[in-house]
């Protein structure tokens, strides 16, 4: 058996009559470059909320919550894993990490605690803040690893020339293939999809075709081979669990005035043991060419002295611009995008 890590006080105890794995850790002041804690949970998703994490300060002393539960709501999904960041709050005087799955215990998979440091990051734009940044340089938002249940992308925003449109927010599953509609209004310059994908095989592919046009496949962020979510299934099969982030881009070309067919279908691999594919938050962003402006000309003053009212423009300002009515990304009441 390795040893301990410098940042473990004791073993962990895992506990099948209380549903419980408890982790202890030593204080943070006690560290050397160990700034924050993170922690990644693999299991069995039933629908049924998933397993919660809370934060004992001592042995017998207070207790925080600090998820009341990884998982979905409602529909079985298979195979998840959840990262949280351990808020500095919390661990700075040390303590232990309680997870528990309560009448659930053995869809318990894997558990991974890991230390991170601080660093200075730029970050542009207002709307995201990046929280976390793990060894394949993926960047996680701090309402994906805060422990809460991620909330629906739902709705749509306006951003300048670019309309972040919802296909659907909602968990769907996907079999073979799945069909969205996207009215189109304007001259399009390019459109970017983007979704949620869990359940995907590492060598299965998501095929999109627009209007019955083949616009390409998915794309996902590379991942760490040691990556705590990276697991073997029981065919000998890597699997990764959990939520994956995708996009592609759509040319203008294939999109048209009107509503579009966005078709997304499912090319399983070779071997496979298939395992059921969802997905979520898949939005359409699509970047429309300015609208033109309409200038007025410039009079003297002594000109504007002889002009008469008929003369003058039609109340309208220096410069005329029209924009659809929806909520900007300055509203505080929009959604905010991935």
């Amino acid at each position: 058996m390795s040893p301990l890590p410098e940042w473990m006080e004791a073993p962990a105890v895992i506990s099948a009559e209380t549903a419980t794995i408890e982790v202890p850790i030593a204080p943070l002041w006690r560290q050397s470059g160990v700034a924050m804690f993170a922690v990644t949970v693999v299991f069995e998703d039933n629908g049924d909320g998933g397993p919660a994490l809370e934060w004992r300060l001592n042995e017998g002393g207070e207790v925080s919550p600090i998820s009341y539960g990884l998982g979905e709501i409602g529909k079985p999904v298979g195979l998840n894993s959840r990262t949280v960041l351990l808020p500095q709050a919390l661990t700075q005087e040390g303590g232990a990490l309680l997870v528990s799955y309560y009448g659930k215990f053995d869809s318990l998979l894997s558990l991974a605690v890991r230390p991170a440091r601080e660093d200075w990051t730029a970050v542009m734009g207002g709307r995201r803040t990046a929280a976390l940044i793990d060894d394949a340089f993926q960047v996680y938002e701090d309402r994906e690893v805060g422990g809460a249940r991620p909330v629906p992308l739902s709705g749509d925003v306006r951003k300048g020339t670019i309309i972040e449109a919802e296909l659907s927010a909602a968990l769907e599953q996907i079999e073979t293939a799945i069909e969205f509609i996207a009215p189109v209004e304007g001259v399009v310059e390019g459109a970017m999809m983007h979704l949620e994908s869990l359940g995907l095989d590492p060598e299965a592919l998501l095929e999109v075709e627009v209007n019955n046009v083949p616009a390409g496949t998915v794309s996902f962020p590379p991942f760490a081979l040691d990556d705590p979510s990276l697991v073997t299934d029981w065919n000998g099969r890597m699997v990764l669990a959990g939520w994956r982030k995708g996009s592609l881009f759509i040319p203008s070309r294939i999109l048209k005035q009107g509503e579009n067919s966005i078709a997304i279908r499912l090319q399983r691999s070779k071997g496979e043991t298939g395992r059921e594919v969802f997905l979520r938050n898949t939005l359409l962003h699509i970047r429309f060419a300015a609208p033109e402006f309409t200038g007025v000309p410039t009079h003297r003053a002594d000109q504007d002295a002889e002009e008469t009212t008929a003369d003058r423009p039609s109340g309208l300002p220096d410069f005329h611009l029209v924009e659809p009515a929806l909520p900007s990304e300055d509203d505080p009441s929009a959604p905010v995008r991935p």
